[in-house]
């Protein structure tokens, strides 16, 4: 086998395939500009997590930057190692969880005008939710309110202890009040109240509930277009890379139930339907698949496609798209508790809908990092029979990557794990 391409390693940039990504990443761009301008002249915005209710603060106009977001576009522009060595020069011990921590980097700098687009202006408030706002990344988000001066409002996510019921996904979207406990849900509801009053007050506005129930509406149709994605890679070579996969949800998705948000996820749909019709896909040899699990690798996305040309390997699945799709959308006459059952279950983790994700993409193993996975994890990827590799790089922090390391583990597993066991499996069905 020849040696992946270098033209995208870890200095390079991915290559994008689909029309539509350059228009999707400049509108995000427009958008943040404009925000800024906005703000500027008095407008309030939130600054929040991936794991708050942002259908509320799109039903209150409230433009809202997300954390997880402003860390992948840090890290992106190759600047997380100038942040955690500003973090570190401050007294911050390098422990901390670097995923959430590039935020309050860009603010706590005194070179503010190097930050990408600008830098975040002031909010109006901090929006945490408790799954991101624990030990460590609470003290986090704390600094932060005190940094900018504005108050933190923490959304509590009530543990119920239990676990999520079999099968969860196929029932998620209409079946939500049967899979948690009612206090669980009564207690999730009152806690967005809180914040439909916070929004309230901030804006001096009245909350409109048929307006919410609009944006869950548009929230939930751009799931579906998502889906169809994803069916057409399930069911076919794939039209899309995951570098472009990757960039392109997660911009759409932190802007999820505005009209912009889903008439680009259908702008998407339509490219990558009409690709897999035309027979143009992202590895037109692709022979092997990968799944990534956990969060994305944003310091280096073009990692994604390294292995394509030399391989016939790509990255068929992440979480992002499916999680997307299984676990956001929800449908029910009060909108705000529909909301609230969605959080009282994502993000705790569910490994046995990981792995049928995994098998339903037609994936031959799962590479990950090891910020992303635990004990349990490994566990039920051995016992599905999945090969795993786990890279011992940060998602953001441009210091840890090893452009050598990385690619000879990644060729060493595709070569050594990876294609005997497809030669194997063949060879047993006398293919």
């Amino acid at each position: 086998m020849s040696e992946p391409s270098a033209a995208r390693g870890a200095q390079g940039r991915a290559r994008n395939d689909l029309d539509c990504t350059p228009l999707i990443r400049g509108a995000q761009k427009e958008w943040f500009a404009q925000l800024r301008e906005e703000v500027a002249a008095g407008r309030p915005y939130v600054y929040t997590d991936a794991y708050a209710p942002h259908e509320i603060l799109e039903a209150f106009d409230l433009p809202h930057v997300i954390n997880e977001w402003w860390s992948g576009i840090v890290a992106a522009r190759r600047q997380s190692a100038y942040y955690f060595d500003t973090l570190e020069s401050q007294g911050y011990h390098s422990g901390l969880e670097r995923y959430t921590a590039l935020g309050l980097a860009t603010v706590l700098d005194d070179g503010a005008a190097e930050a990408p687009w600008g830098g975040l202006p002031k909010p109006a408030f901090i929006c945490a939710s408790a799954m991101s706002a624990r030990g460590d990344a609470l003290a986090r988000w704390e600094i932060l309110s005190r940094a900018w001066d504005v108050p933190l409002f923490v959304a509590e996510v009530p543990a119920s202890g239990l676990p999520l019921p079999p099968r969860w996904w196929e029932i998620a979207r209409h079946g939500w009040e049967q899979m948690y406990p009612t206090w669980q849900l009564d207690r999730m509801t009152e806690t967005y109240w809180d914040l439909i009053r916070k929004c309230e007050e901030v804006t001096g506005t009245r909350f409109d509930i048929d307006k919410l129930r609009e944006v869950m509406d548009r929230a939930n149709l751009q799931q579906t277009y998502f889906e169809e994605i994803r069916d057409t890679i399930i069911n076919g070579k794939s039209p899309v890379s995951m570098s472009e996969q990757l960039g392109n949800v997660m911009t759409i998705q932190w802007r999820r139930g505005s009209e912009w948000a889903t008439n680009a996820a259908r702008q998407f749909r339509d490219e990558i339907v009409e690709r897999a019709a035309n027979g143009q896909f992202s590895c037109p040899d692709e022979t092997y698949r990968l799944t990534w699990f956990g969060a994305g690798l944003w310091q280096n996305t073009a990692f994604y496609r390294a292995f394509e040309e030399s391989h016939a390997t790509i990255f068929a699945r992440s979480m992002y798209m499916s999680i997307a799709i299984d676990g956001y959308p929800r449908y029910g006459r009060d909108p705000v508790r529909a909301l609230a059952s969605r959080y009282c279950g994502i993000g705790l983790g569910s490994l046995d809908w990981e792995i049928h994700d995994t098998k339903r993409h037609r994936a031959d193993g799962v590479v990950t990092v090891g910020n992303n996975i635990g004990g349990r994890a490994r566990a039920a990827f051995a016992e599905a029979d999945l090969p795993l590799l786990i890279l011992d790089v940060d998602l953001v922090d441009g210091r840890t990557w090893d452009e050598e390391r990385v690619m000879g583990q990644m060729k060493a597993f595709i070569e050594e794990q990876i294609m005997p066991r497809r030669n194997l499996s063949s060879n047993n069905t006398g293919a």
